[in-house]
């Protein structure tokens, strides 16, 4: 790990989740109670960002702080990001048996 933060690769992973989940910069912007012209910058590396507007991004983009700082993250942690992804546009039903199945496939890793 860097003893300093390379802002412009904070900014891709931010615009990358970002169009990841589908947002607009105005969206995230409004989110997270900042411009989109800075969310703009922060996306380009052009501008340092504070702690507490760096804790907003992270929560509204669902990932980690430590994530979006050094690109490090247990892979665990992401899971439920890419199975949101996998259930977009799912109707009630089929996400209960989605998650029906898990637990069971859970109980029986061992077995597998």
């Amino acid at each position: 790990m860097s003893d300093s933060i390379n802002y412009p690769e904070v900014g891709a992973r931010i615009r990358q989740q970002r169009e990841h989940i589908g947002m607009t910069q105005e969206q995230l912007g409004e989110a997270c109670d900042l411009s989109a012209s800075f969310v703009g910058h922060i996306e380009r590396g052009s501008r340092k960002l504070s702690v507490e507007s760096l804790y907003k991004l992270a929560s509204v983009l669902d990932v980690s702080v430590d994530y979006l700082l050094f690109n490090s993250m247990l892979q665990e942690t992401s899971l439920p990001t890419e199975i949101s992804s996998l259930l977009q546009g799912s109707d009630k039903r089929k996400r209960q048996q989605f998650w029906r199945t898990v637990k069971v496939l859970a109980c029986h890793l061992d077995e597998l």
